[in-house]
């Protein structure tokens, strides 16, 4: 959309509600991730990540505009709580739910990419012990490695 066309708070509104968009696209595509790493198609991950990169930018873009935006508005550098306080009752009628829809997409964008690092994070982990008892390294059950156990790994790998 083309900011430059519209007066200072009409375009804040803008930008607000085109934060929330990209933030629900990004968590989105977090929660793609973690389904894809779930179900251990790690190959859609690319797609996913490359799809990510490019709404980042957006959202970088996004950001610069907002704070251009509440800068015009003479509300450079308060929070979005504070900006509440300022505004006048019939801004504060339109941004309030707008606030409140960006901070929603936030918080299901913050929950979604945790969930995605946390199973990335155990595939990566899963790869290393794969990778470890094909070189003679063991892991106990705190996930510490043990060679002790390395003897025994490899036993029960040839005959399982």
């Amino acid at each position: 959309m083309n900011y430059a066309e519209q007066d200072p708070f009409k375009e804040y509104s803008t930008v607000i509600r085109d934060l929330s968009g990209v933030a629900f696209q990004i968590a989105r595509v977090e929660e793609r991730k973690t389904e894809a790493a779930s179900v251990r198609r790690h190959e859609l991950l690319d797609g996913c990540i490359q799809e990510e990169q490019a709404l980042l930018l957006k959202l970088r873009g996004l950001e610069q505009h907002r704070i251009s935006s509440q800068k015009a508005l003479g509300w450079e550098g308060l929070t979005l709580s504070q900006i509440l306080e300022k505004a006048s009752s019939e801004q504060l009628e339109l941004l309030a739910p707008l606030f409140e829809e960006l901070k929603q997409q936030i918080e299901r964008l913050l929950q979604a990419r945790n969930a995605a690092e946390r199973i990335i994070n155990v595939r990566l982990h899963e790869m290393k012990v794969i990778a470890s008892q094909q070189q003679g390294t063991a892991y106990d059950s705190g996930g510490n490695t043990n060679p002790a156990a390395a003897s025994h790994a490899r036993i029960h790998n040839k005959y399982v």
